[in-house]
This record gives C-alpha cells, structure tokens and sequence, in this order.
C-alpha cells in the first residue's frame, strides 16, 4: 500500500488594509475534502458506498463580488498497478449549504473591520468498488488572494482540494478524520498564538500533525473558476506552490519569533507571529492504525496576521517591564503612589490591587493607590483587571523600597612591585545593583563590575572612588586613600644607544615608571660623574665608549637599578688647521696656493672660498677676483665620521697703476690722438683732471678717468694751436691715499 503526500492547508482571509489595486477576482481561501463510510452492498460487498464532504472558504471582501460555485466539478481517480492516476468518474456536484463563518476575533482585541469567511459545502454519495489501489477525490479552483506574502504570484495560482482512499482504507470500512474546529481568520502580530488544529477520527485511529506544502490547481496563470471535470483535471502527484525562500518555506510558513509551529501530537499551532500579512499555512493529518499509515487529509486555509489593538491592558508606570511584570521603586521613601495607567477605563468594570506586606495579603481598590510599606526590602503585588471575567488582564508588580547605600571595597598590591592594583567592592542590600563605577583619580574609570583592577602609571597618594546605584535608585559611595609608590618593574632608558663625535651631548630619557621627584635618581655616566635629575642631558668629552647605570629608589625604599654597558661611543675628533702662500696677496697677484696642516688621522677635505667657490683636494690653489678680507672655511673629516672646521681671513690688497705721457697729437690718424692716463684703475675714487694753455686759462676738466683731451676747447671747441699746455690729475687710490700729479704736456698738430 502507497500512500502519497497529500498535504492540509491554512491560508489567510484577504484584508481589505491591503492595496484595493490588489484585490482581484481572486478569493479562494482555502478548502478541504473528507469522506464517511456509509456502507456495503449486500449482493455486492465490493461495492462500498461513501459519503463526501467538500468545504470551501471564500474571501468576502476580496473577491468582487465573486460567488461560489454553484457546481463543484468533482473528478474522482483510481491509481492502476504503476502507480498512476486515470479519470475514474466525474460529477458536478450542487452546494448544499453557504454560511457566512464567525471570523474568531481574538478576545479583548479590536481588529480590522474589513475580514470575513463565507463557508460553501458541497455533499453527495458515491459508490465505489473496491481496489487494490487508492481512489483520489480531488476539486480544483483558481485563484488565491493577490496579496498573499508567503508564495510567489498568488493572484495565478490556483488550488488542489484532494483526497485519497488508500486500499487499506478500503478494505477496512475506514472513515477519514475531521477537523474540529474552524480556522481562526484573525490572528493578532506580536501576540502569543495557541491554536488548537486537531482532529477526531472515529475509529480512535493515531493521528499525526505537520505542515506542509499546498498544491497548486485550478487554471493556475489563466481565468480564475473551476477547472472542468472531465480529462482536463490534473492528476496526482500534484505540484506544490512555490514558498518565498528563505523567509518562508512549508514547515516554516508564517515565521514568527519563537518561530510559529504545530504539535505533531496534538495539533495545537503555537508560536509569536510578526510579520502583518497573508499567508497560506499546509496542514496534513496522517492516520495510523497498528503503526501502519492507513490515511491523511488536509486543510488549505488563508491566516491573516494583523495588528491588534488590545481593549483591556494592564499598565503600570515602572522602571522596567518584562512582559506583565512591572517593578515600581522607590528610595529612602517608604510612602508610593503607584501610578496605574491601564485602558480601556470603558471596559474595566472592575480591578483591585493586592500585595504580600511580610506575609499578609493587603488589598487596595484605588486606581492608583498609595501604599506605605513598613520598611526596605522586596514587596509582591499584582493588579487584577475584570477578575473572573472572559475580558480580564493582570500584572505582576515588584515593589523595591531601598535606602542609601554603603559600599566598601578592598585594595590588595605588592608594595614594591608596580603591578596592577586590585580592587574588590562588596555592598549589603536586597534591592540588585543597577550599575558600579569606579574612579581612579588619574583620569580612568571603569562601570559595572564589583571586581576590578588597574595600572596606575604615576607613584603617589591614590584616592579611588567607589558608587553603586540600586535598580530603585538608591546611591552610595566611599573613597579609599592609599600610597602607592614602588618601583618601576624594569628600567626603561632612551636612547638605548648612541655613537657621537666628543664633545658629545647625550640627553637621557627616563621612561621607567611609576617615577616622580619623590623618588632617589642615581645616574653613574661611565665617565667618573653622576647625575640626579629623572631625564638628564650629560656632555660626554673624550673618545671612548661607556656603560650607564642607573639606580631609583623609591620612597618607602623600594630599590631598582639596571646597567646598560657600552651604550655610549664617543669618537675622536680630528683636528683642522691650514696655512697658505704668498702672505701679501693684492689684486695685480691673486693666486694663493692653500696648504693643509690638520691632525693626521683627516681623510677628507671640503674647502669654501665663497658662496660658491669650493675644493676638495688637500691643498688646493685659488685666484681670487675681488679684492677686501676673504673669509675662508676649512672642513675635515676623519676615519671615524667626525668633522672639525677652522674659519680664517685673507686680505686682497687693492693696487693700482696710473701713467699719462708728455706729449700727444690730434691729428686723427688714430695714433696717440687723445691726451688721457693709462693702467690699472680698480678702485680708483674722485677722479679729476684739468688742462691750462700757457695764459691760464682752463681748456679742459673731465671727472671721468676714461675721458681724454682731444685737443678742442672742452673737447667740442675750436681745435687749440701746438705748443705746452699744463695738466692736472688727483684722484683718490682704493687705500684712500689721495695723489696729486701736475707736469706739462706738449700738443703736436
């Protein structure tokens, strides 16, 4: 005997909340198929008679008017020795009865006014011979609702109602089970479900629940109706319609948090669903007698999740709610009004509150009523709204009545080793801590933890605060004064090494701590002297290389030290001097020949005669343009990378030569045509010159050395007649010494 899948389904009522764009012709909600023994032929006993239910929901709202069929087209098939289905019979079948379903609306709930079932049954009898194989009884329909979330393309995909009658169900008079009860059309977000899904079967038979798929049928992608019965109807096995993975899936169809699930024992559907909206939920019941699987049936329904509005609330102004418990609180005040704000006020015809006051139960019938507890400590209450009525919430209140709080904590260190201080805090109260902090005094905290522990990076006076807070607000504080001052767990010193030229400058960093100047510093340099400050800076003055200690000593005596050998090379210096020839240098003999006389260890030479004029060799040679005090630098170098330098002057004496002749002729055969003085003049100043005929008169002065007498009367005059003209030259030379030359001169033509 085979039995094949044939899944129930729940799918969800359309909801007029959702887009009217949406809302097609579509209204099918789901269905389901089962049948009764009636009896057997008396001639014939392989002629069985059965009796058959098909119950199918519509959308009122979402169908546009769209009725049920007034005949349902009915394909009966019989599976032959393969496996496969054949059309057996086909019949259409009249509705028997239509009533508009009570939509389940969840108690004390308002819900949207827009949702409602009509339910149409469709009943006839059939006989059947009895087979070796399983009959299946199957209507088909399109469509679903268009607004459906969990499959793809509801509005086109049509359902399959089946059922089978397996050959065992056959042979042994069996009739299929039946739901109990009706799907709820409604079902509030965020609310916990508790639906009872199960069955009754007469024969006292094992049922097991499941989710599963709902098959597509009916003309799927094409007019919505019934699918006609004759060859047309689609045969086992039917397809499933397609879940939007990964969100949904067949035994995961409406999600949910706890995730929505069914009892497999007992059918109940349980879980927190979420998410608003429309969804087709599968669910199969097998039926099993002596372990052997005889049957399964399966309801297709449509379950809308929508949001609920609750009109009788418990609610309670609080510190903190954890689902109907409250916690209200109160410090140092042993008198609360509890502030009561639950609605609808319209709905609550009755409420009290009660607490448990150190063991007698205490009621009061104020709405918000003010309580005087007797001391500090945990007090028990519940606020009961419409007791022992079908519309009833309660909530459970905690009444926290604390006082100030006196923590105190514990400090625990190694004196001299500077390790993490650890801190333990300890506070006696009944009420839980709701948060702890600590502060250090160097500018670090840390919250929440009694147990704690930290480096403090300075020595000294350390003053810790502790506070605590209740979760009704009470507060407490201590602080706790300590020394702290030991020493540094490893001596840390920069530069850790160094190599230099004497006199070399080395400036220590002490980066070891805890350190401060409450501390002794001991610094043995290597060289024979000590420092005492926490970072020195010491001038190493001779080549050699050294070890550095350093000692610290704490002020309780906690005592460190650390020696770092050779850290310190400290390398010669090479000595520069030079000298150079001739001593007197002037501007008619500039070359100066540079002479090298440095230390003997110098291997390289950078000379700098001016800006721009430098050599490398040892003894270099230079011609100087310019006259005046020369500066020159010298830089050596020797094997080590040391460097040493000497500056010295040079003084360029300006010269300068200055002849005139003693006779000239102006006769323009450029030779010897104009009267003027020849040589070197750099540096000449206030130059002047004067020429006199032999009665006195001046016929020529010029202020310009390079401007001659041409033998004109200021030289654009009549031309002067030979004979001897007296001249006259002063100028100042570039040492400031002032000449005077006068002499005659004789002028040919």
């Amino acid at each position: 005997m085979k039995i094949r899948h044939l899944p129930f389904v729940l799918a969800l009522v359309g909801l007029s909340f959702l887009s009217p764009s949406v809302l097609r012709a579509s209204h099918i909600v789901g269905g389901v198929i089962t049948y009764t023994f009636i009896k057997r032929d008396t001639v014939n006993p392989k002629l069985i008679t059965y009796h058959f239910t098909l119950k199918v929901y519509r959308d009122i709202f979402g169908s546009n008017g769209t009725q049920l069929d007034a005949r349902a087209n009915i394909a009966i098939l019989l599976q032959n020795a393969n496996g496969a289905y054949a059309l057996y019979r086909s019949k259409q079948i009249p509705i028997s009865s239509t009533k508009t379903l009570d939509i389940n609306k969840p108690p004390c709930s308002e819900v949207p006014a827009n949702i409602g079932v009509e339910e149409g049954i469709y009943e006839w009898d059939e006989q059947l011979v009895e087979s070796s194989t399983s009959y299946a009884v199957t209507y088909q329909r399109c469509c679903r609702n268009n607004t459906i979330a969990n499959i793809y393309n509801p509005g086109t995909t049509g359902a399959t109602y089946t059922v089978e009658i397996t050959a065992e169900s056959q042979r042994t008079n069996n009739n299929s089970p039946v739901f109990n009860n009706f799907p709820p059309s409604v079902i509030c977000a965020n609310e916990s479900l508790n639906y009872d899904h199960s069955a009754t079967d007469t024969e006292g038979d094992q049922l097991v629940y499941s989710f599963c798929g709902a098959f597509i049928g009916g003309s799927s992608g094409g007019t919505p109706g019934p699918t006609p019965a004759g060859n047309n109807i689609g045969k086992p096995p039917y397809s499933f319609v397609n879940y939007r993975l990964p969100n949904y899936s067949i035994n995961a169809p409406i999600g949910g948090s706890p995730i929505v699930k069914i009892n497999s024992n007992t059918g109940i559907i349980t879980g927190t669903p979420n998410v608003l909206g429309q969804f087709v939920v599968t669910v199969c019941v097998e039926e099993y007698r002596n372990g052997v699987l005889i049957g399964k049936i399966f309801r297709d329904f449509q379950f809308n999740v929508v949001s609920c509005r609750r009109t009788v609330v418990t609610a309670i102004t609080s510190d903190s709610t954890a689902g109907k418990e409250f916690y209200v609180s109160g410090c140092e005040n042993v008198t609360l009004t509890i502030d009561n704000q639950s609605y609808d006020r319209a709905n609550i015809s009755s409420f009290y509150w009660e607490f448990d006051m150190r063991g007698n139960k205490v009621r009061f019938n104020d709405w918000s009523p003010t309580v005087v507890f007797s001391d500090t400590g945990v007090y028990k209450g519940v606020l009961r709204l419409n007791p022992n009525a079908n519309c009833s919430d309660s909530a459970f209140v905690t009444v926290k009545v604390g006082g100030k709080l006196f923590p105190t904590f514990n400090v625990k260190y190694d004196t001299c080793v500077a390790g993490a201080v650890a801190f333990t805090g300890d506070v006696r109260t009944s009420i839980p801590l709701k948060s702890m902090f600590w502060d250090y005094g160097d500018g670090f905290r840390d919250t929440n933890s009694l147990v704690t522990s930290h480096f403090f990076k300075t020595p000294g006076t350390k003053n810790v605060l502790f506070a605590v807070k209740d979760r009704v607000g009470c507060i407490g504080d201590t602080t706790i004064s300590f020394n702290w001052q030991p020493a540094p767990p490893i001596l840390i010193v920069e530069p850790n090494t160094f190599a230099g030229c004497a006199p070399a400058t080395v400036s220590f960093v002490n980066r070891s701590t805890p350190i401060d100047t409450t501390y002794k510093i001991i610094w043995d340099f290597g060289d024979g002297t000590f420092g005492s400050a926490i970072s020195p800076k010491h001038i190493y003055t001779y080549p050699d290389t050294f070890s550095i200690k350093l000692m610290i000593t704490s002020p309780i005596g906690c005592y460190k030290e650390a020696i770092f050998r050779s850290w310190i090379k400290v390398k010669s210096v090479p000595k520069a001097d030079f000298d150079w020839s001739p001593k007197v240098i002037n501007n008619l003999n500039p070359s100066v020949s540079f002479r090298d006389s440095s230390s003997a260890d110098v291997i390289g030479w950078r000379w700098y005669f001016s800006e721009k004029a430098y050599s490398s060799q040892k003894n270099p040679p230079f011609t100087y343009r310019d006259t005046g005090i020369q500066t020159v630098k010298l830089y050596v170098t020797n094997q080590n990378g040391c460097v040493d330098s000497i500056f010295k002057t040079l003084y360029i004496e300006p010269e300068m030569t200055f002849h005139f002749p003693n006779a000239f002729s102006p006769n323009y055969d450029s030779v010897n045509d104009v009267f003027k003085g020849t040589g070197f003049l750099y540096g000449m100043k206030s130059y002047r010159m004067l020429v006199w005929n032999r009665w006195g008169e001046k016929i020529f002065e010029s202020t310009n050395p390079n401007e001659g007498w041409n033998g004109q009367k200021n030289n654009v005059g009549i031309q002067v007649p030979e004979g001897i003209y007296l001249f006259e030259v002063e100028y100042v030379t570039p040492k400031n010494k002032r000449v005077l030359k006068r002499d005659f001169l004789t002028l040919y033509r």
